[in-house]
């Protein structure tokens, strides 16, 4: 039996949104290589990462949760000038 029975709506429009989200954060990861500086993009992507996180939770995915939370803390680093953005790090992020 799946882990997911009686809520395969809920986890098909999870996965759509997921799916958009990621879609966007990628190509703001590819717009923060232009511009690693920028604040707004990286706000951005934050929030993409927390909303999985938030939709996975939901679901009690929790090895998505801890992915997203551990990206989010990356993120949240970068915003907050405790880490710079270097070709290296966009590799792994990548």
């Amino acid at each position: 039996m799946s882990d997911f029975a009686g809520m395969e709506e809920l986890l098909q429009d999870f996965l759509t949104e997921s799916s958009e989200l990621l879609a966007d954060v990628d190509n703001k990861l590819v717009e923060l290589e232009k511009r690693p500086g920028d604040t707004n993009l990286l706000n951005d992507i934050f929030r993409g990462f927390h909303t999985i996180k938030g939709g996975a939770g939901f679901l009690n995915v929790a090895s998505l949760v801890s992915l997203c939370h551990r990206t989010e803390n990356l993120f949240d680093k970068l915003r907050n000038n405790e880490l710079q953005l270097s070709v290296q790090l966009m590799d792994v992020i990548s």
